[in-house]
């Protein structure tokens, strides 16, 4: 069980400023991973966040996101990254 609630962006209860966070960031990526809803405990820490993976790993970028993807699943199978 998550010791910091993760918040979901369909839940009515979510507070506002978080669920809209959460659909930018799921916009953004294309799906949410527990990451961003731990954080949308605090909607300016995942703003941060996912201007920083925004600037870090997608602007300007020429590859498909889903190759993106790819090479991350690729690279933490290599590495015994099990999270």
């Amino acid at each position: 069980m998550a010791r910091i609630p993760l918040l979901d962006e369909n839940d009515p209860t979510t507070p506002s400023e978080a669920r809209a966070q959460l659909l930018e960031a799921k916009r953004a990526r294309g799906k949410l991973i527990n990451i961003y809803r731990a954080m949308a405990n605090k909607p300016q820490a995942l703003a941060a966040f996912s201007g920083l993976a925004n600037a870090v790993y997608r602007a300007g970028s020429t590859v498909a996101p889903q190759h993106g993807e790819l090479a991350y699943l690729t690279a933490t199978a290599v590495n015994d990254c099990f999270y």
